[in-house]
C-alpha cells in the first residue's frame, strides 16, 4: 500500500494496525503511522512490514551514506523525549545538534501513547514538570509550531477511601503551584460526569485544564521545529555503542559511521539500558508490553467524557474524537515482559476483557459499547517507575532521559528544557532534577511514594 504525501513516499503493511493517519504530519516525519493519532482509519491485515524513502525532504538516510564526523551534541532517540531535547538544544544555540533514530519519529513508545496530559503527581518535581508541559501543550502552535492535538477535556481522578488523605495533599501541592485543581465529593463528581457509577469511590480530584493530545503529532512537530532550528535529523540509523574517548569527547558508533561529540543524550527508551551497561552504568529497565482497547460508545451516550483515572478499578478511560474511548491499565507492570519491542502485537483476549469490563462497570450505559480494535505498546519501566534524567557522573559529557515507565509523554516538554539546561548550563530551574539521577539505582536509593499511594500507577 502506497501513499504520497508531499516529498515522502510511504509503503505500509501491518497486521491489524491502523494505517492511515488523520494528520499529514504523521507521515511526513515518521515513515510509519501510530494509532493514537485518532482513529478515523482503516485496518489492514498481513505481516508487519514498512519502509520509507525520502524524496528530497532530508529526513531519511541511506544506510550507506556518509555520516557527519563530529557534532557538539548527539541525541539518540526519536520519540517525544528525544525530539523535544533536540529542539531545545538547537533552538538555544548548542552548536551542531544531530539526532539519531533507528526506525522513525514516534516509532516506539510515543507512537502508542494514550498521550494523557495531567498534573496529578505526588512528588513536587513531577507536578512542576507536568505543569510546564501542560502550558506548552495549550500554546503549542505558538511555542513549537505544528499541531500536538491537545484537547482540554479535563482530568478526573476517582479515589478510594484509603487514598483520600494523599489525594488531598496532592491537590494542596498543585494549588500551591497555581494549578486549578479541586477536591470533590461524590456528589460533585456526579455534577461533572453524571454518567459515572461511583461504586467504591470516596472522593475525586478535578483538573479542568488537563486533557489529552497526540503522541505522533507532538513528536513530529518537535522534530520539525528541531530541523528548522538547525538540527540534523538522521532517521534509519541504529546506534550500536557509545564510548568515552581520549580528550573528553564521546564516540557514537553506528552502522553508517561514527560521530564524535562533546555531549551525548541517551533518550532511546528501553534500548538506553544496554548502551549504558557497556559503560558500566546501571539503569535497570524492563520492557513491559501494555494493552489498549478502543471502544465505540453508544449513540445515546452524548458528549465525550473527561479523561478519567479510576484508582478504584486501576484503569483509565480517555475519550477519542466524538465517539470512541481508549481504555488502559494504571499499573505499568500490568503486562508481559517483552524484549521484542519493535514488533507490533495484538492485545491478549484477557486484557481486552479486563479493560472493557472496567469501562462498562464505571459507565453502566456502555455495557454494550462496541469493541473496535486493540493494540499494544511497550513501557520502559524502572524499579521505582520514575525516569533517569540528567548527567551520568561516571562519563563526563553523557546524559540520559529514559525509563519513563508509561508517563513520559506529558513530561516531554519539560524534559526537553531540563536536559538542554543541564547540557548547556549544568543545572535547571524547571524542577529539582536530582530526584531522577541515574546513580540511585546502583545505590539502592529508589524514589518512594507516600503511604496510601502506590508507585505502580500511571495516575
Amino acid at each position: 500500500m502506497f501513499w504520497w504525501f508531499g516529498a515522502i513516499l510511504v509503503w505500509r503493511e501491518s497486521a491489524g494496525r491502523i494505517t492511515q493517519p488523520v494528520a499529514e504530519a504523521d507521515i511526513d516525519l515518521t515513515g510509519n503511522i501510530a494509532p493514537p493519532a485518532l482513529y478515523q482509519a482503516r485496518i489492514e491485515t498481513g505481516r508487519g512490514a514498512e519502509c520509507a524513502a525520502a524524496g528530497g525532504a532530508g529526513w531519511f538516510l541511506d544506510g550507506g551514506a556518509e555520516m557527519a564526523e563530529t557534532a557538539d551534541v548527539v541525541v539518540i532517540g526519536g520519540g517525544c523525549i528525544g525530539t523535544s531535547i533536540a529542539w531545545q538544544l538547537a533552538g538555544r544555540g548548542a552548536g551542531r545538534v544531530v539526532l539519531l533514530e533507528k526506525s522513525g519519529i514516534a516509532a516506539g513508545a510515543t507512537g502508542w501513547s494514550s498521550a494523557i496530559v495531567r498534573m496529578h503527581y505526588v512528588h513536587e518535581p513531577l507536578i512542576r514538570m507536568a505543569l510546564f508541559g501542560r502550558r506548552m501543550f495549550e500554546n503549542f502552535a505558538d511555542e513549537v509550531g505544528g499541531d500536538c492535538g491537545f484537547r482540554r477535556v479535563g482530568f478526573l481522578v476517582l479515589v478510594p477511601q484509603h487514598e483520600v488523605p494523599v489525594a488531598r495533599r496532592v491537590v494542596g501541592a498543585q494549588k500551591g503551584l497555581g494549578i486549578d485543581a479541586t477536591m470533590l465529593s461524590p456528589e460533585e463528581i456526579s455534577e461533572i460526569e453524571p454518567r459515572l457509577s461511583l461504586e467504591g469511590v470516596a472522593a475525586g480530584t478535578w483538573e479542568p485544564d488537563s486533557g489529552h493530545a497526540d503522541g505522533t503529532g507532538t513528536a513530529s512537530a518537535f522534530a520539525q521545529a528541531a530541523r528548522q532550528a538547525g538540527a540534523d535529523l538522521r532517521i534509519g540509523v541504529e546506534v550500536t555503542s557509545v564510548q568515552a574517548v581520549d580528550g573528553g569527547s564521546i564516540r557514537v558508533a553506528t552502522a553508517a559511521g561514527d560521530i564524535e561529540a562533546g555531549s551525548v543524550v541517551l533518550a532511546a527508551g528501553y534500548r538506553t539500558s544496554a548502551l549504558l551497561k557497556r559503560l558500566g552504568v546501571e539503569l535497570p529497565i524492563k520492557p513491559v508490553r501494555h494493552s489498549i482497547a478502543v471502544v465505540e460508545r453508544s449513540a445515546a451516550f452524548g458528549a465525550p467524557h473527561p479523561v478519567v483515572s479510576d484508582r478504584v478499578q486501576r484503569g483509565y478511560y480517555r475519550p477519542e474524537g466524538s465517539g470512541l474511548a481508549l481504555l488502559g491499565d494504571h499499573d505499568p507492570l500490568e503486562g508481559e515482559i517483552d524484549h521484542d519491542i519493535e514488533t507490533d502485537k495484538p492485545p491478549p483476549p484477557d486484557a481486552i476483557a479486563r479493560l472493557t469490563g472496567r469501562f462498562a462497570a464505571r459507565f453502566p450505559s456502555e455495557a454494550d459499547a462496541t469493541y473496535r480494535r486493540g493494540y499494544t505498546g511497550v513501557y520502559d519501566t524502572t524499579p521505582d517507575f520514575q525516569p533517569a534524567l540528567g548527567a551520568v557522573k561516571a562519563v563526563p559529557g553523557l546524559y540520559v532521559a529514559a525509563g519513563f515507565s508509561g508517563h513520559g509523554f506529558k513530561l516531554s516538554p519539560a524534559v526537553g528544557r531540563m536536559l538542554s539546561d543541564v547540557v548547556l548550563d549544568g543545572d535547571t530551574q524547571v524542577a529539582d532534577i536530582s530526584m531522577f539521577r541515574v546513580e540511585r539505582f546502583a545505590e539502592g536509593k529508589l524514589v518512594a511514594a507516600p503511604e496510601g499511594y502506590g508507585t505502580r500507577s500511571l495516575a
